[in-house]
């Protein structure tokens, strides 16, 4: 009997010490795991746009605190424009709006001070009106509906792999009409019984063993979706008519362009896996790179800063089990604006 238990002891302390060891590991090689933090972002049904973020809302990205200006974007007041003023608009998704990343840290925060340090004739504003979860169609309505009324000189279109796959607005304004406002990572109003959900979930999150081993299984259960058929250039008839749709949502943002005057740049951001790896077909990016060449549109590819930034011995700029990219991912994405910027807009005007 004894030999039985001293065997189940040695059994259950190895393996313990394993989990332990494996815990240890992959905080060590890939990153601890970001708190989340309440409250969390607030949105409102828009029948436009499909939802917006609430003008003054305070939430936490993780663990930095936000508190969105009167449009209901994160960023300082947008202020009656001056006369020599060229006003910037930041469009685009959660790497926009900034997943995890501080105030001071976001790339239109970083890139607003690099252009207040440069010896520009004008004054640049920078207005960040990215919006978690946003498509393509979603960033366009929002532009007719609130970016255009701000009187821009530039419009840059931040895309990211997954705006190929827009969203049902119609669909989404009609299942939360009748709110108020919602949770965006709750997709309800938080009661009680969602919370302590929530705050389950957020244990099991805080365990950088548990979240590779998520990470892994997603990765598995996903290897067919668009995004990495795009990567492997695996097209087929639906990722084909999705590419359409959205050359048809650039081409109205082209129109756009043209009717109200201002500048537009298409400015694609890579996925984390390509900084280190070389896709044979480039699908992404040679996409969307042959539409801006057809049509004369000005192209960035923020790809080639990001693998200089890891060639140059620095620490993956990913935040970790997010895919979104940290700090030092903003601060690599604003360099390469701000360069592409003085390039093409010399005397502003």
């Amino acid at each position: 009997m004894k030999k039985i238990l001293g065997t189940i002891v040695v059994t259950l302390l190895s393996t313990v010490f394993a989990l332990l060891l494996l815990e240890f590991s992959v905080r060590i090689i890939i990153g601890v795991p970001q708190k989340e933090v309440l409250p969390v972002a607030r949105v409102k049904p828009d029948p436009d746009t499909g939802w917006v973020m609430l003008p003054l809302d305070e939430h936490y990205t993780y663990g930095h605190f936000v508190k969105l200006n009167s449009l209901g974007f994160r960023g300082p007041e947008v202020s009656t424009k001056d006369k020599n003023e060229y006003r910037i608009l930041a469009i685009g998704d959660s790497h926009i709006y900034g997943q995890g990343v501080a105030d001071n840290e976001l790339m239109t925060t970083v890139l607003q001070k690099k252009l207040d340090q440069s010896d520009s004739p004008c004054s640049y504003t920078v207005t960040n009106m990215g919006v978690r979860a946003y498509s393509t169609n979603n960033e366009l309505a929002l532009l007719k509906k609130s970016g255009l009324a701000l009187d821009p000189d530039h419009v840059i279109v931040f895309f990211f792999i997954n705006d190929f796959d827009q969203v049902d607005i119609a669909s989404r304004y009609s299942r939360y009409a009748n709110f108020d406002w919602y949770a965006f990572d709750f997709s309800d109003k938080p009661t009680d019984k969602i919370i302590q959900r929530w705050k389950l979930r957020q244990l099991a999150r805080r365990s950088a063993a548990l979240m590779w081993i998520y990470d892994i299984y997603k990765g598995w259960d996903s290897k067919d979706n668009a995004i990495n058929k795009i990567l492997l250039g695996q097209v087929d008839d639906t990722l084909q008519s999705e590419i359409e749709t959205t050359i048809e949502l650039l081409n109205e943002f082209r129109s756009l362009s043209q009717a109200h005057g201002f500048r537009l740049t298409l400015a694609v951001i890579p996925v984390a896996a390509q900084i280190n790896n070389d896709y044979q077909y480039q699908r992404y990016q040679a996409t969307l790179k042959k539409y801006s060449d057809e049509v004369h549109l000005d192209y960035l590819d923020l790809l080639p800063a990001f693998r200089k930034h890891q060639e140059q011995g620095n620490p993956s700029p990913v935040i970790a089990f997010d895919g979104h990219y940290d700090a030092e991912g903003h601060r690599v994405m604003a360099d390469s604006v701000f360069k592409h910027l003085k390039e093409i807009t010399g005397n502003c005007k």
